[in-house]
């Protein structure tokens, strides 16, 4: 048995039947995963498997994921087995496009043949807010964010409001050899629409795709995978997550049905399902399959299956005294045994966050917290000097395969991205090299910063005269971190910058939407209302969608626990009309709570 065979005999050795069968099938599959399943070691598993069973292929195998931290994980568990897995890419899906349609066949495509820049929310908020200015409307705050930018896959504009605003918006965008961020799915669905030649070679470079959390996969998304797959009916596809779990329906999430998924592949598929949770208890489990839009049975496989632990719901506090509330529950909870990282703190709006975790630091001055900051630098993994950042600020010699594999990022990004010349002695190692021998020689952050990467650029050869669009990025990076700096009143040493890409320990404090993929033996959730579970948007389309979001809202929080409940529904939180009550959907849940 070769040292592959044994690897791949390790791999299968501590699965579960269903999770097994997921592995090694060689047919194209739609899995439904409960919360809890093993999901992501199974997609992992999955495509380790699959390069093991022919890694002389020159083919890739694609894992396309919701978040960069997904695809993350991914990445750094593969990195756990110490084999290079070359042909292995794991991704968003706007990486993936920009990697392997638009960067590769930006020439066939007009719009990108002379060179294009992507924008980020910074400047496009920023062209948003000059456009209404020399349109002369003054309009609130809250409705400037919800113009619709993004178009339709025929290009049109979707906005119907204030369209006008919109037409000018992409004008600009076109004037400036500009694109941003839902344009990279719209360009790249053209090139493969228009460009079947270039759909056929991209298909055929291709062993498989794998889509993580596909309920949240949009309409464009489906159609760029349905693309490449009826150009090589080859291609292994894999959907797999959790209809349950579909909580960014506002931003075009689809969870397909299986006829449909058919349909936009072109393939045939199987159905598999994951239902053995390793993570609650049962009682936790029989509690949120309440909120289950299609019921099928979730069994507990937790060593503590039969604890009872705690589920309450607290719809008497008053929002005045909710923090010394949390904080006491967070203060017994440790004193019980579990471990401040265990515990977590959820809100589904953000402003209600930063209070809370300002008043638990000081409330619980001996508990580590990981709370929301607001850092110097805004997370932004497609742009080339975020990905320096990640480097310059986090310490040599620590997760190196990491660090390399972002130094290989950067070089790529400088290459298809700015056309820079890179010579070919210049490998991931030299970026690593070159980034490292520079030493601070002063506390100033944005001074070390500017410093590195002048450096480094410095060696490469590339200047502002002959890479104007690169330093034109840079300049507008280096403005960003200036404005969050002085507008959130920020430290801007180095240690500040470290602090971002430290991993942080405590009792977590996030966001109901944040929180997906994570796991907890306690979760304290609050503002539990109408209004905010569901969000009052939802609530006036005056169709079923307020109910079915707060039902996955609700899933998705209790879910994450694997012994500890409590919900609160607090009194007092008004706006100028409503006085906020408990979410109508728990209104009407009839449960035995614990008093």
């Amino acid at each position: 048995m070769t040292d592959l065979e044994e690897v791949k005999e390790l791999l299968l050795k501590g699965l579960n039947s269903q999770q097994k069968r997921i592995v090694t099938s060689e047919d194209n599959l739609l899995v439904k995963a409960c919360p809890g399943s093993g999901k992501t070691r199974v997609l992992t598993y999955k495509l380790a498997y699959m390069y093991l069973s022919n890694p002389n292929s020159i083919k890739r195998i694609i894992a396309i994921t919701y978040t960069n931290r997904a695809a993350d994980e991914i990445k750094n568990r593969l990195d756990l087995f110490e084999i290079d897995f070359t042909n292995i890419w794991a991704g968003t899906i706007h990486q993936f496009c920009l990697e392997y349609i638009i960067h590769p066949y930006a020439m066939s495509y007009s719009r990108l043949k002379k060179g294009f820049k992507i924008i980020d929310e910074y400047i496009q908020s920023r062209y948003i807010q000059e456009l209404l200015s020399e349109l002369n409307l003054n309009i609130p705050r809250y409705e400037i964010a919800k113009i619709r930018t993004a178009l339709t896959k025929d290009m049109s504009i979707c906005e119907t409001k204030y369209p006008n605003v919109v037409a000018e918006y992409h004008k600009r965008l076109v004037g400036n050899k500009e694109i941003d961020f839902d344009l990279i799915l719209n360009l790249a669905y053209k090139i493969l629409i228009e460009h079947p030649n270039a759909t056929f070679t991209i298909a055929n470079t291709i062993r498989s795709i794998f889509v993580d959390e596909y309920q949240d996969t949009n309409e464009l998304q489906y159609q760029i995978i349905g693309q490449l797959t009826h150009a090589n009916n080859k291609i292994m596809t894999l959907f797999v997550g959790d209809l349950d779990q579909a909580i960014y329906g506002g931003l075009g999430g689809t969870a397909k049905s299986l006829e449909e998924i058919v349909e936009v592949t072109g393939q045939a598929f199987s159905e598999a399902t994951l239902n053995g949770c390793y993570r609650s208890t049962q009682r936790i489990i029989d509690y949120y399959a309440y909120f289950q839009e299609r019921k099928y049975e979730i069994i507990s496989k937790s060593e503590r299956a039969k604890v009872r632990g705690v589920i309450t719901l607290d719809t008497e506090t008053d929002k005045d005294d909710i923090y010394c509330d949390i904080s006491q529950l967070i203060k017994n909870t440790i004193s019980a045994g579990v471990p401040p990282e265990e515990i977590c703190v959820i809100a589904p709006q953000w402003y209600l966050l930063y209070p809370l975790s300002k008043m638990l630091k000081e409330l619980l001055p001996n508990v580590p917290f990981d709370a929301p900051d607001i850092s110097p630098i805004k997370v932004d993994d497609m742009n080339v000097f975020y990905k320096f950042s990640k480097i310059v600020f986090t310490d040599v010699g620590v997760k190196v395969s990491s660090r390399k594999r972002i130094a290989s990022e950067i070089l790529n990004m400088l290459i298809n991205e700015y056309n820079v010349a890179i010579d070919q002695h210049i490998d991931n190692y030299w970026i690593l090299q070159k980034i490292n021998s520079l030493k601070p020689n002063s506390d100033d952050g944005i001074k070390y910063f500017t410093d590195v990467v002048s450096h480094v650029l410095r060696l490469l050869n590339a200047d502002r005269s002959t890479y104007p669009t690169l330093y034109d990025t840079l300049d507008n990076f280096m403005e960003k971190i200036t404005d969050r700096i002085q507008r959130f009143d920020l430290a801007s040493n180095i240690d500040a910058f470290k602090r971002m890409f430290k991993e942080k320990h405590g009792t977590v404090i996030t966001s109901c939407h944040k929180i997906k993929g994570e796991e907890y033996n306690t979760v304290i959730a609050f503002g539990i209302l109408q209004g905010m579970v569901p969000h009052w948007d939802a609530i006036f389309t005056g169709s079923d969608r307020g109910a079915n979001e707060a039902n996955k809202l609700l899933y998705v929080i209790a879910s994450r626990a694997r012994e500890n409940l409590y919900l609160f529904a607090e009194k007092g939180r008004t706006t100028k009309r409503v006085i906020y009550q408990l979410t109508d959907v728990l209104q009407a849940y009839d449960y035995n709570y614990d008093l």
